[in-house]
């Protein structure tokens, strides 16, 4: 009883404080100070919690939930985590890596669910995890779900939730089903970039768990996709970049696990995707935040890689769009790495519309040769430059393929210049001849 006594002491230690929601925002010095000397207090008791876990055997049987639940906060990332903690509490996890669901219900059921219960998801049955038929609260349900948000002063659920997710069996998953999807959907529906970002990390974990159909029989389909959407009108914010690659790359899976190859229902989905989300979206609204476009870009090729010849019908905006950066004029010197990204985004596209691209020809080629003199030009052998000249080979190649080095011109642009485009097209004809 007493050893039992002495592990809660320690679990409340372990108790995040609310302070560390907003760490980076923090101006009070004694704050910060009180934050940091608990953050190595943390990490010490972790240490005493692991030394004695193995110890106290059957004592602390009755504890697990909680153990889970305070520990696994530390297993990732947050500004109330050390390596050295976050070491420990994976040290600890480990006696824990195959929970049973019963287990990981009482983690979420007692520990998790309580934080979300004074902002329950408009949409959601909290109960069943099911699509609710109309929105609670009626028309401004929406907005009252978003006040006061209790959760938000736990900034360790992300963590304890991703673990539990982590661990769970798959088959385990459908019975949890009501105590997963709240929250994430809370997440995934907040109105601040970084918790969104964090709820798709979430689904993403959600897809490779849980049964395609699961997502179908509860309706929850139609809201992840309609939330992942959404995540593409964030543009103006720094989790921008990486939130326009993480809810492409999870609404792609989303699409994929729960509609059939081939089908209307999937290239609808896809299209939507890439005319409204990308090229009617990002590219319009956020024309001057180079970030999220370069982003925007590096989601191409996995767009196309899924809509395959569907990517045609895009082509006018596209083409125009990814040649534009390979142009060397004074107002359009772009960053390497953006070039870089157009050029790989090009490149799939072509791949992807090869009946279509021969009308292009001309504009993809005239770019690539612009870029490829103005590389050259530069002679830097910065490995971002190196990259983007391989990628140029690589489009010329692919080109070549698509539409013959012939009937691409290749022979009469070698006569202005062998020394000059001879690495860059001889190398294009040498690979389809191997």
């Amino acid at each position: 009883m007493e050893e039992g006594t002495s592990v809660l002491h320690q679990l409340q230690d372990l108790h995040v404080p609310p302070e560390f929601a907003k760490y980076d925002d923090q101006t009070d010095a004694e704050v910060i100070v009180r934050l940091e000397q608990w953050k190595q207090r943390a990490c010490d008791v972790l240490s005493a919690l692991k030394d004695g876990i193995h110890a106290r055997g059957t004592a602390i049987s009755e504890h697990k939930a909680e153990i889970i639940y305070r520990v696994s906060a530390f297993d990732g990332n947050g500004s109330w985590v050390f390596d050295s903690s976050r070491a420990t509490a994976q040290d600890i996890l480990s006696s824990f890596k195959d929970p049973n669901v019963d287990l990981l219900e009482k983690v979420l059921r007692d520990h998790v669910k309580p934080i979300f219960s004074a902002n329950p998801h408009p949409n959601i049955n909290v109960e069943t995890g099911r699509k609710l038929a109309h929105s609670a609260g009626g028309p401004l349900g929406h907005l009252d779900y978003l006040e006061a948000q209790q959760w938000k002063s736990h900034p360790e659920i992300y963590n304890v939730l991703s673990w539990c997710l982590q661990h769970a069996e798959d088959r385990a998953v459908g019975r949890l089903w009501h105590l997963f999807i709240p929250p994430i959907m809370t997440y995934l529906d907040d109105y601040q970039a970084e918790y969104k970002l964090q709820g798709v990390s979430l689904v993403s974990i959600l897809l490779q768990k849980a049964p395609a159909g699961l997502f179908h029989r509860t309706g929850v389909d139609a809201l992840l996709m309609t939330s992942l959407k959404t995540c593409l009108t964030f543009l103006h914010n720094p989790e921008t970049p990486q939130l326009i690659r993480a809810a492409v790359s999870t609404y792609i899976n989303l699409i994929e696990s729960t509609t059939s190859p081939g089908s209307a229902a999937r290239f609808e989905q896809l299209c939507s995707l890439l005319g409204d989300s990308i090229i009617g979206n990002i590219w319009v609204y956020a024309s001057s935040e180079l970030d999220a476009l370069e982003a925007s870009l590096h989601a191409i090729p996995e767009i196309v890689s899924a809509l395959g010849i569907g990517t045609s019908r895009y082509l006018k905006a596209l083409i125009p769009q990814l040649v534009f950066p390979l142009l060397p004029t004074l107002e359009n010197d772009m960053p390497t790495t953006y070039k870089l990204a157009s050029v790989r985004a090009l490149s799939a596209v072509i791949q992807a519309c090869e009946p279509r691209i021969y009308k292009w020809r001309g504009m993809i080629l005239s770019a690539i040769l612009k870029c490829w003199v103005d590389q050259a030009d530069r002679s830097t052998e910065h490995p971002e430059s190196l990259a983007l000249l391989s990628e140029l080979k690589r489009s010329c190649t692919i080109l070549t393929v698509v539409c013959r080095a012939t009937d691409a011109g290749f022979d009469r642009i070698l006569l202005l210049d062998p020394a000059l485009f001879g690495p860059l097209l001889y190398t294009s004809e040498t690979s389809i001849t191997m």
